[in-house]
């Protein structure tokens, strides 16, 4: 968000208000202020509560499951109602993550206290007095997607939506993050802050909403590291099997993250992680600080195929300008638990979508011919797709929610 700078008026006592009228402050530059005024508000609240705690465990990584343990305040309730994520922002579908979520059970001091299941991702806790509740629960971590959790034997794979259950109320509030790995486990990477309390795979998010947006890795990836603009810049391998060629993809980043800064004249964040999970499949899912990526190991091994990696790889960038911070105004604040619908995704993901291979371009990794080609290929596409001309795109945009992940035979005639 921009800085707002507010310009003091003032009258001279010798010059008569009709001689010298009072300058308004202009309807917008009020409403910004406002807006800064309310954030700063909701974020100093943030800090006076008292964050909820998790420590997520791996005891048998083999098993595909996450152990978490919560600490949860309170607040002199009687009950506390208590809420998993439906939909992760930026995946338009309902995945129903609590149907992963076993063996829920509330306590205080171990002393068990009385839970309830109320909707299919809600849970109620008859606190007894207690300042606050201790809540543990596995999660099933066995779907490959960038938006879902993963477990194994070699690393974790974790999303906020589908891991982390939280207070209903949303009230802004920190919510900790401590992990402990297993003993061959080295490392973990995400980009969460590091907790102020310190200590190893320790972060601490500033509220519910970055927790969501801030995916974590563990385990021994290969970290490739680069600076652009003084800011640290991280390439995160899962898989490279000495088939993916992580420096040079890191190198090709720099030049791409170098090139969208000069386009938008500097970088919003202190840090940024690009996670590149390499499994059979694809896809990638943008953050306010990272991206979660899959391709195929074998993603450097061709021209055509690293191109369209780093295709992606700029696409989910650019959606740092274009979606987290330039965004359609009813995506954010947003409600977890239902859909959030827009009319303007054709422009969040269009726009995106054309800017990933100028960006290539401009950065010199692909030739004039590979960008005319690639354009050449997205005007094929849209010409060989006939519901283009039965939908429009507004409507297309409000229809993700039922038909962009869910597409059938008929998908092409209706959308």
């Amino acid at each position: 968000m921009p800085n707002a700078k507010c310009q003091k008026y003032s009258v001279s006592s010798a010059v008569s208000m009709r001689e010298r009228p009072v300058r308004l402050v202009k309807p917008r530059l009020l409403a910004v202020t406002v807006v800064l005024t309310l954030l700063a508000a909701a974020e100093a609240a943030a800090q006076t509560l008292e964050p909820i705690r998790y420590v997520v465990r791996f005891p048998a990584p083999q098993t595909n499951y996450a152990e978490v343990t919560a600490t949860i305040p309170a607040d002199g309730r009687a009950d506390v109602d208590l809420m998993m994520a439906v939909w992760t922002p930026g995946s338009y579908l309902v995945r129903e993550y609590a149907r992963h979520v076993e063996d829920v059970a509330a306590s205080n001091g171990g002393v068990p206290l009385a839970i309830q299941k109320t909707q299919k991702n809600r849970w109620r806790v008859t606190t007894n007095g207690a300042r606050a509740i201790t809540l543990t629960y596995r999660v099933f971590a066995h779907e490959m997607t960038v938006r879902s959790d993963w477990v194994e034997d070699g690393f974790a794979m974790l999303n906020g939506a589908p891991t982390f259950i939280t207070l209903a109320d949303l009230r802004p509030r920190a919510h900790d993050v401590r992990l402990e790995l297993p003993g061959a486990w080295r490392t973990s990477v995400t980009g969460l802050p590091d907790s102020p309390e310190g200590g190893a795979h320790h972060y601490r998010a500033p509220d519910y909403d970055t927790l969501v947006d801030c995916p974590i890795v563990a385990g021994n990836p290969a970290v490739h590291r680069f600076t652009v603009d003084g800011k640290p810049h991280l390439l995160v391998d899962v898989g490279e099997a000495g088939v993916f060629d992580g420096a040079r993809a890191a190198r090709d980043l720099e030049k791409v993250v170098q090139t969208a800064a000069k386009l938008w004249r500097g970088l919003p964040y202190d840090k940024y992680v690009f996670f590149n999970v390499l499994t059979e499949t694809g896809g990638g899912l943008e953050h306010k600080n990272s991206v979660m990526m899959m391709a195929s190991r074998w993603a450097t091994s061709t021209r055509e195929r690293y191109l369209a990696w780093l295709s992606t790889a700029s696409h989910e960038f650019f959606h740092l300008w274009n979606v987290k911070r330039l965004r359609p105004v009813e995506l954010g604040p947003f409600d977890y638990e239902h859909e959030v619908y827009t009319r303007s995704l054709w422009i969040a993901e269009g726009l995106t979508d054309y800017y990933a291979d100028v960006i290539l371009a401009r950065a010199g990794l692909i030739t004039a011919g590979e960008y005319l080609g690639s354009l050449s290929s997205a005007v094929a596409s849209l010409q060989a797709t006939p519901g283009r001309l039965t939908q429009p795109v507004e409507s297309a945009s409000f229809d993700a929610w039922i038909k962009q992940y869910r597409p059938d035979e008929n998908a092409v005639n209706s959308a």
